[in-house]
Formats: C-alpha cells, structure tokens, sequence
C-alpha cells in the first residue's frame, strides 16, 4: 500500500480539521484501501462529529447522534434510517452521486483520491489455461495460470463468457479425464501440477493431477483411476510427500494398484519437471518403476508437532475458514426484522443463517472443499462473525411473493434455482430473478413451472366450493400474489363430509405448498405470527374457537402489522416480526366471530358432498393438472390486472375491503362475467358475517330487538338508563351481558358498525353534565338538520375506503352511514 499523506499532528490524532484546507488534508493514492478514507470524507461531508457521543475509534453525527462512523472498519450506519455502508455508500448518500465512477471521480475533486501508478506493480494477465475436461471431452473448468504465478478457476457460461466460479458443477475430477479414459491399459503417472503432467504426456506417458496442488486431492478423485496402476511422482518436500502419502491411501481404498517413485537428485522442493530439465530421462523413470518403486519417507517430527498443533487450535481455525467459506460463496444481509441471511451468488437461493438449510447446505460444501467435518464451537463462532456482519447490509427478503403496483414475483421455491413468474398487466412469464431475496422455509415446497392457457375449473374437480362461491376463491388467490394490499381472510364452513380440508389444501398447494398444508389452531397470537413469518398463506383447519387474541392477531396479519417481544427476561432487547400475510380457515361452526375480523373475512358454505370419490385418486389427478390449474389462475390475475383501473362503485356501495372488491370485479370480467356478479357474491360472503356478529354479541341482539319494538323511535340516554332499559331484552342463557356502564359502553361501539349496517344508529354523544350519552335509534328517523346540537359531523372517524388501514378523517353523518353490505 502507498500513502502519501500531509497529515498535521492534530489530525494524527483524530481532531478537528477544516476540511477544505488542502494543507491539513490526507492524500491517498489509488491503491489506498478505502476504509482509510472513511474519516476525512466523513468529517468533510458531515461536518463534525458530537464530541459528547464520539469515542475513540467511532464518531458520532447528529444531535443524537444517530449516523455513527467505525473508523476500524471504515463503515458508516444510520440507526434512525437503519442502512449503512462504506464510503463510497456514504458517497451516493450525500451528493446522489450513485455510480461507482463518478463517486471515484468525487473523490478525485476533492483531493481524496489520487491516481498513480504503483512502482513495479506485477501482471495479473493470463499466462496459461489448464482444460479439465470429462470422459466424454467437454469442457467442465479450466485452471488459469497469471502472472507471476497466481491460480484461479473457472467454468464456461454456456454463453460464450466465463464465470469466475466452480459452483454448481463437479470440480473434483482429474486433469485430462477424457485422455485417461482413452488410455485404459496405461500407466497412470500422478504428479502435483498440470505442467508436470504436460512434460510426461511430451514423453507419450499417461499423466494426471487434481487441481488445486498438494492437499486437494479426494476419494472423488480417486474413483475415476480404480483398478488402474497408479505411479505418484511426489515433490521433493514434506507437503509433497504428505500429498503423496494422503493420494496412496485414497487410491488403495478405491483399488488402485500405487508405487511411489521417489526421483534421484532432486533440489529442494524440486518436482519431475526438475528433474528432467537436470537430464532425467524416460528410461531412467521406467527403470525406477520396474523395480517396484520406493517407500515414503516418515513424516517429520517437527511436521506431526505442528499438525498436533493445529488439530489443538483447529476449533478457532475451522471458525475462520467457515466465515471464509460461506463469504465466498454468498452475499450477506439482514432483512427489516434483523434477521440475517446469506444469498448463494451461483443459485440465488436465501437462507437464513439461523435455518437447518443454511446449515446443511454449510455442513455439506464445507467438507466437500475440505474434507473435514463442520464442528458445533466452530459453527457457533462462526455464525456469531457472520450474523455481526450481515448486519452491515440490508435488503428486503420476500416469503414466495413480492412486488407492488401492478408488477409481481412468484417464487416458485425450486432448490438451485431463482425462477419465478413474473405477473403484470395482461401477461405474465418465467424468468430467473437476481434482484428480489425470496427466502424458503424448511417445510416449503416448489411449484411447476406453470403452462400458458391453463384451466382454472380444474380445480373444481377437488376443491368443493359451490358455483356461487367460485369467484370469490379465484379473487382471493389472485389477491395472494399481490403483497401490497390487505388480504380479506376467507372462512370455509360446511358439515362433516364436504370436504372442506381437501378444498382448502389444494387451494394454499396453488401457491403456497408447503410439508403441512394445513395446520392446528394456534395457542396464542405470537404462535400465529411465527407461523407467518416462514410461510406466505397461514392456513388452519378444524377451527371450532378462537380466542379474541388470536382474532385480533389475525386482524393485524391480515392488513399488515408487527409483534414484539423480549428476547430474555434479562434484557432489555426485542424480537420484531413485521408481516402481512393470506388466512384461511375451515370448521364446522363460524369461529370468526369479532366485528374487526368479520369486516375482513369472507365466509363461504361448504355443500355436503353427495357423491364421494376416492382421496388419492382426486389428489393425484390434481397433481397431475396443478400446473395446467396455476397457469390459468395466472392469465385469469394478468387480464384482471389489465381491467382493475376501470373498475368503480358509487361512494355509497364501497366495503371496507375496497381493493378485494376492485379486484373481485377484475377478476369477474377476466373470467367472462359481469363484475356485478362478484358483487353479488361478496354481499353474501358479507351478509353471512354480519348475522353472526350480532348473534355473537348479546349487547347487538338487544339492541336490534329494542330498534324493532320501537320503530321511527331514536332516545338520548346516559349508559346506565340504557343499561335498564336493554336488559328486558336480554338474550335468555347470555352468560356475556356486561355487568357494569363501561362494560355496556364497549359493547355498543363494537357492535355499532355491524348495527349501523342494519339502519340501527349506536352513538356515542360524549359525556354531557359528567355522564356519557349514547343516542339509539332508527337511522331514518335521525335528525339530520343543524337544529340538531348533538350530532356533529367530527363524530365519526370512520376508515378511509381506499385502504385497509384505519385513518380518522372529518365526514358528514350521512357518509358515517354509508356501511354497505
């Protein structure tokens, strides 16, 4: 490295400078690393740091000191925005300046950065490539050789190109297999490097090596030389002689016939390259073979010390070389949960560090490349380096879906593979994505690659949903793929019989398949919150109650929303998941009960099945057409797409789940029908959930029935008159009725949207001379007119209709009432 620096002593030391004052600035060549810059840029772009906050070796900027600089590392993170980086991140932040070369060329202005010519820096060009080749004579990957002497591997691209990689293919073959495999008879002659084995092959010998040098050969290896008399020519030194010693025991448990010549006169470290330039010939060398070849020398005292060595410190070694390994085969990031990840650069495949498929895949590359096996301590440190710094990148990490505004992904979960659809409007394709971070759960499973003119009405064959019902399922499984809207969750009900897991199973394998399609209810709502972190559809099945916190979980899952909690009862940190996700659930009786999920759910009726057929036969013709039936859904979303911006309904027939309802009329339209048609069917998916709502709630039946004895009335009364007055129609049996005015308060504002769909207005007025006021009363009889002190047109914060989010805004009474279906 070349610096030249004009630092003054005051800088030295880390203090204060004017930044634009050349005389105090650092000047850094070209060949300066640039976490060397991080402070002066830093100081120059920020201004100074909060001397209170900054300590030595990070500075703190801000008045809280919020963006903190790691003058070690040469990083920069924000904990407000919560992304960071190096300079030249820190760069693109500030000037906007996003492309590498004019971030450098910043640099350069401002006398951070100049270009020289390193003195007698070597060439890297290529001298030699080594061709290895397979039995058949195809290329595989080609060892390249630069100069002065520097190795590398690569493997052709298919394309013309290379890739810097040997990834994905088998590398452990020997040099010039297919020449091997010409040659069956032959001698094999086994030496450490490929130019060796050029100078036998010039002498009409057979010759092979592995790539790599001394240690890297494998059982893999020796499986293409079985049966074959192997003659291994070591090194004169002892990594050469522990190659030759680790090669013969490979080669004698795959039942090659081994010699080991040991060749005369060698310098140190000298090969058989050396050898013949020193006047060795092919007779001498067929005359040392002849003879039966020679034994090995033992392994040095100082050599087994140091191996003892290394086998005491291999668990703090082993760490390094997995940090080592997994960087050089993976990105690595944390998602906005601070989970981290590590991103396969040759598959495109996520996992999360914490994932039996992170480790499995770790376990199995590392002892391939090295042949040992991964060690739990080893595998704890390194995980602990490696989560450190995936923290020092974020990206978002998508579980099978992912995209916005009219532009969608389906992962389709192949392992090895990043292929997903591409959905948008009016056509969709498969591609292969390198810029979205789908990550797989252990349990997911992948999907067909989907057919173009597919059949949705296949699906009908297996999943008992009654015509009436049809486009509300398709509505809903295309609103799946879009994860930038609410999704309305759908409640399959219907006797024993009617087959309601077997429809809902093939429903989620659409898009969602997964080891256990279905799943029990969940104990708790934090249950339910993991079970949507690793999947995108949560789907339970046999639902006969649930709780009001797993209700209310559901409400937050379904349009967006986060859950915390302590990660030890003895600190003071949080575990956040943040999700939004699909729910659908069957039972025999409604078990979405609450007034806030009934307003999300869709309720559909399971007919009896009259004719039944066998379960395996009706799963695997599905099987069999479960590509066919995915690829018409998905021309059915790309035309739904293409209709939604046209899609409309009058302020006062617009639902709550105004985007579903677009959609659902796109949907109707791309599948041949009118959009009143969904409309028809969401009304009564809606009704359903309304009637149970106010059977469900003693405090609404009442009230209903109170609204019924006294038609064209409407009464201002305090919580305690109404409480007398309402329980002479109270539910015989109730269990439920509220046993103070708070308790009867609560229940009327909960039950008012569902009781406000029915004409039947539920107001609260405020307290008036220290009581709180609720007017009941038919809608219609309400006074409207200004004479009317009470009702004031701020009195109902009410959810803006274009999102599922609530939002208190300012409306007139009359657009309060317009709760449609």
């Amino acid at each position: 490295m070349t610096i030249s620096q004009t630092k003054t002593p005051a800088l030295a030391r880390g203090q204060a400078q004017a930044p634009d004052s050349v005389s105090t600035r650092t000047h850094f060549t070209s060949d300066t690393p640039l976490a060397q810059l991080m402070e002066p840029v830093a100081r120059h772009l920020l201004g100074e740091p909060n001397e209170k906050l900054s300590r030595k070796g990070e500075l703190r900027f801000g008045t809280h000191g919020s963006l903190s600089v790691n003058l070690e590392d040469g990083c920069w993170f924000d904990h407000e925005q919560q992304r960071g980086g190096g300079v030249l991140e820190l760069i693109a932040r500030e000037t906007g300046r996003g492309d590498s070369r004019e971030q450098f060329a910043w640099l350069e202005e401002k006398g951070f950065w100049e270009k020289q010519e390193p003195v007698a820096k070597p060439s890297h060009s290529i001298v030699e490539t080594y061709d290895y080749r397979d039995k058949a004579g195809e290329l595989i990957f080609q060892v390249v050789r630069k100069a002065p002497k520097d190795f590398c591997q690569r493997r052709p691209d298919g394309k013309g190109g290379w890739v810097w990689s040997l990834k994905g293919i088998e590398a452990r073959i020997p040099y010039h297999l297919d020449k091997l495999h010409a040659q069956p008879e032959a001698d094999v002659f086994l030496v450490e490097g490929e130019k060796d084995v050029h100078r036998l092959e010039e002498l009409g010998l057979v010759a092979t090596c592995n790539a790599g040098g001394a240690g890297k050969w494998t059982d893999h290896h020796s499986r293409h030389l079985a049966g074959r008399r192997v003659v291994i020519l070591p090194d004169n030194d002892e990594p050469g002689y522990a190659h030759a010693r680790k090669v013969k025991v490979s080669l004698a448990k795959a039942g090659a016939e081994v010699l080991v010549v040991m060749l005369p006169d060698l310098p140190d470290k000298g090969d058989v390259s050396d050898w013949l330039d020193a006047g060795g010939t092919l007779e001498q060398l067929q005359a040392w073979v002849a003879q039966g070849g020679h034994e090995l020398p033992d392994e040095e005292p100082e050599a087994e010390l140091e191996r003892q060595e290394d086998g005491n410190n291999d668990k703090q070694s082993q760490a390094d070389k997995i940090v080592a390994f997994v960087q050089a085969w993976n990105d690595l990031f944390h998602d906005d949960n601070d989970v981290a990840y590590a991103r396969s650069r040759a598959t495109g495949e996520v996992r999360a560090l914490s994932s039996k498929a992170f480790r499995h895949w770790l376990t199995a590359e590392f002892y391939a490349q090295y042949e040992k096996a991964v060690k739990d301590q080893s595998l704890r440190e390194a995980r602990m380096t490696l989560e450190g710094l995936a923290m020092q990148a974020h990206r978002p990490v998508h579980i099978r879906v992912a995209g916005s505004c009219g532009d969608y992904w389906l992962d389709l979960g192949v392992s090895g593979s990043s292929r997903c659809v591409h959905l948008r409007d009016g056509t969709w394709s498969l591609e292969d994505q390198s810029d979205l971070m789908f990550c797989r759960s252990d349990s997911a499973q992948p999907l067909s690659d989907p057919l173009h003119g597919g059949d949705i009405d296949l699906l009908w064959r297996i999943a008992n949903v009654p015509p009436g019902a049809r486009l509300l399922v398709v509505a809903w499984l295309v609103e799946c793929l879009r994860p930038d809207t609410p999704f309305p969750v759908v409640e399959l009900l219907g006797e024993h019989g009617s087959a309601k897991s077997t429809a809902q199973a093939a429903i989620r394998r659409l898009i969602d398949p997964n080891a256990a399609d279905l799943r029990g209810v969940p104990k708790s709502g934090e249950d339910l919150y993991v079970t949507g972190g690793v999947n995108h559809i949560i789907s339970i099945e046999n639902v006969s109650h649930l709780a009001a916190p797993i209700q209310d979980a559901m409400c937050v899952v379904a349009t967006g929303g986060g859950f915390a909690k302590r990660k030890l009862y003895t600190d003071s940190e949080e575990t956040v998941i943040t999700l939004k996700r699909p729910v659908i659930l069957n039972g025999i009786a409604a078990a979405v009960t609450q007034q806030d999920l009934v307003s999300r759910a869709l309720t559909i009726e399971m007919p009896a099945i009259e004719r039944a057929q066998a379960k395996d036969k009706l799963e695997a013709e599905f099987e069999a057409n479960r590509a066919s039936i995915l690829g018409g859904l998905l021309d059915i979303a790309a035309k739904a797409l293409e209709y939604l911006p046209e899609m409309e309904l009058p302020p006062a027939e617009r639902p709550r789940l105004i985007e579903f309802a677009y959609l659902g009329m796109a949907v109707a339209k791309a599948m041949g029908e009118k959009p009143e048609a969904f409309i028809e069917q969401f009304k009564t998916a809606r009704q359903d959930g309304l009637e149970r709502t106010l059977d469900a709630s003693p405090v609404a039946a009442a009230i209903r029935d109170w609204a019924e004895v006294h038609p064209g009335e409407v009464r201002d009364r305090s919580v305690c008159d109404w409480r007398h007055t309402l329980e002479s129609f109270k539910p015989q049996g109730t269990d439920a009725w509220p046993r103070s005015d708070k308790g009867l308060g609560d229940a009327m504002r909960r039950a008012a949207p569902a009781l406000r769909q029915l004409g039947i207005e539920c107001q609260c007025l405020g307290k008036t001379g220290g009581r709180v006021k609720w007017r009941i009363g038919n809608k219609n009889s309400l006074n409207l007119s200004p004479e009317c002190p009470d009702v004031l047109p701020s009195a109902y914060p009410k959810q803006d209709v274009r999102t599922s989010r609530t939002s208190a805004r300012e409306i007139s009474l009359e657009d309060a009432d317009r709760e449609v279906f």
